[in-house]
């Protein structure tokens, strides 16, 4: 019943026209396995998951981040992944903006997801212009990532963001591939968020994958629950200035999606016309569906029953 999902070019940069690396349309939001914190008892349900996904939704990409559950969802996907390793698509990210933090951040993902390489290694939710100053300055995390692709540990260079200036600052740099940003029907037509973005993607021949593409509203608290920051030194993969910036900006999570920081469309059928939405936009790759197990399944179910539905970017 299942066919494979549309490819779509993604990684152009640095590379001849007639030999793009391409990308399936659809990703795994590795986020998901956040949920299963116990390797011993836990270890075989992301082993389920990951290869329902590989298997009978025939997915082949995906991403995860060591912020993803404190490292959790990094630590799941290894072993789940490693029967499947030579036939996907790889991409993880970090938070750490020095060379010397990425190194041995980049070390950490290694191991846990098992893997000699990443297909793709990305600055993860970067939101302010210091931040990218510091990632691109002498002693910054840019010389990790370059060295990391000189020496094929990573074979792409990319960055996740919320703003709409810092994405298109990294985009102008012309060191990186891609781009992950929210392409969400709401947010596009009413805010004007994630035009600009596409546009200088489009220019710089720089891969989108879409973020937020099911997303429904922001939380409240009536949907959302507080998120409870730890005392220092008590995470393990996350920053101390991003424990800082949740004390200061506080945020939540969904209380339906315990792994969401913001409330999904439930609704079949509005949520598949969100997610056609976004793919449709010009330069759109991929898109990350909600990081929930059920949702992510009704998102592959109803975007291969969907083919036909999609431009050719």
């Amino acid at each position: 019943f299942y066919t494979t999902y549309p490819r779509r070019p993604f990684i152009t940069h640095h590379l001849p026209p007639s030999s793009p690396i391409t990308l399936p349309i659809l990703g795994f939001p590795s986020l998901s396995l956040a949920i299963y914190p116990n390797a011993t008892t836990q270890q075989p349900l992301a082993d389920r998951a990951v290869r329902h996904a590989v298997e009978t939704l025939s997915v082949s990409y995906f991403d995860v981040a060591p912020e993803y559950g404190d490292g959790i969802a990094q630590s799941r996907l290894g072993p789940a992944l490693r029967p499947y390793r030579s036939r996907v698509f790889l991409a993880a990210k970090t938070m750490y903006r020095t060379a010397i933090d990425a190194e041995i951040d980049l070390n950490h993902t290694l191991d846990a997801l098992t893997t000699e390489y990443l297909d793709l290694y990305q600055f993860h939710s970067l939101s302010a212009m210091d931040e990218v100053d510091a990632i691109l300055a002498p002693g910054g995390a840019m010389e990790t990532f370059r060295k990391a692709k000189s020496d094929g540990r990573i074979r792409a260079i990319g960055f996740s963001a919320h703003d709409e200036k810092v994405a298109v600052r990294m985009i102008r740099t012309g060191w990186v591939d891609t781009c992950m940003f929210p392409i969400n029907f709401a947010a596009y037509h009413y805010g004007k968020v994630g035009q600009k973005v596409l546009e200088a993607a489009s220019d710089h021949g720089v891969g989108v994958i879409a973020l937020k593409s099911g997303a429904k509203g922001r939380l409240t608290n009536a949907t959302g629950t507080p998120v409870t920051v730890p005392p220092k030194g008590r995470f393990r993969h996350i920053p101390e200035w991003k424990r800082e910036e949740m004390i200061r900006f506080p945020v939540m999570t969904s209380k339906d999606h315990p792994t969401e920081w913001y409330e999904p469309e439930e609704d079949e059928e509005y949520l598949m016309k969100l997610v056609v939405w976004s793919l449709n936009q010009r330069g759109v790759t991929a898109v990350l569906p909600p990081g929930d197990l059920g949702i992510f399944e009704t998102v592959a179910r109803g975007v291969l029953r969907k083919c036909g539905c999609f431009t050719v970017v």
